[in-house]
């Protein structure tokens, strides 16, 4: 299968890593001022052993007709990719927080084109083209349409060997809604006190952390999404898991990047507005990210 990662990120570099098999093709797509990674054609993975291991890869700044596009860039950027998207006509894999580009594709591109991969894992960005993995956590992985054939069984497949079990799901779209949860409440609190995920067990901080996780899990149930686990739950299990890691948004905000508040917390608001539903604590957290960022 020819595969086409877009993103040298952290989610991006441990997918093209994984998938790089005799079985598969894989090509990274990258901007063209990446020219130092483009030069060295090989990406970096630190285990959480604390081994390092190259892989090489072929770097591309192009988008071709391929078998599987991978979309592994911010929520914001997949807004300029769209165009693209839409023109080559490929099955898509997303790998974003929130539920924004959920909504965004499913009103764009054919359903039985777009799947899904959600993670409680936690990992990040040393440089482009050198990722970290940083705790484990789960990691389901589906079509959004249900319809699951060979392909999503070969990323699965893949992943599960290069040590990230991942479990193949007919609800994804509940899941992903689950993991947008998660976020809301983790990402927000954590990056507002610049503290790792462990951190966010404190009495100072747990409260605030569960307020959102609460008022997130009663929108998507107000609305009748069928939520796959307890979401406070897992928060719970990942805060354990991932206690070192920095979450993506403070990591955005350490490396003066856009965040992705409007697509995690943003979205809780705005259907929260469109319903009729509480939103408070959600906005709040919109608020305090923006201030760190303004």
């Amino acid at each position: 299968m020819n595969i086409t990662v877009i993103g040298p990120g952290a989610i991006g570099i441990s997918l093209a890593y994984a998938l790089a098999n005799k079985e598969n093709e894989v090509s990274l797509l990258v901007k063209p001022e990446h020219n130092a990674l483009r030069k060295q054609g090989k990406i970096s993975i630190k285990k959480l052993s604390g081994i390092i291991i190259d892989k090489e890869i072929k770097i591309t700044t192009k988008l071709s007709k391929t078998d599987l596009v991978i979309l592994a860039v911010k929520s914001y950027s997949v807004k300029k990719l769209l165009d693209q998207l839409i023109k080559i006509d490929t099955p898509i894999l997303c790998c974003q927080n929130g539920l924004q580009t959920l909504n965004i594709l499913k009103n764009k591109i054919k359903t039985n084109l777009i799947s899904y991969m959600v993670t409680g894992a936690g990992s990040s960005k040393i440089e482009a083209g050198f990722s970290q993995h940083n705790g484990k956590g789960f990691t389901f992985i589906g079509q959004i349409d249900g319809n699951n054939g060979i392909r999503i069984k070969n990323i699965s497949d893949n992943l599960t060997v290069n040590g990230i079990e991942c479990k193949i799901v007919e609800n994804i779209q509940n899941y992903v809604w689950l993991k947008a949860i998660i976020n809301s409440a983790i990402n927000p609190i954590a990056t507002i006190n610049r503290v790792k995920n462990g951190d966010l067990r404190k009495k100072s901080f747990l409260p605030d952390v569960k307020n959102i996780c609460n008022e997130s899990t009663t929108i998507a149930q107000k609305i009748g999404i069928k939520l796959p686990l307890e979401p406070w739950k897992e928060v719970l299990t990942i805060l354990d898991k991932t206690a070192d890691n920095k979450c993506s948004m403070l990591q955005d905000i350490e490396n003066h990047q856009e965040t992705e508040i409007d697509a995690i917390n943003g979205e809780f608001v705005r259907i929260a507005s469109t319903n009729a539903l509480d939103a408070r604590y959600n906005t709040l957290a919109i608020t305090k990210v923006k201030e760190i960022t303004s």
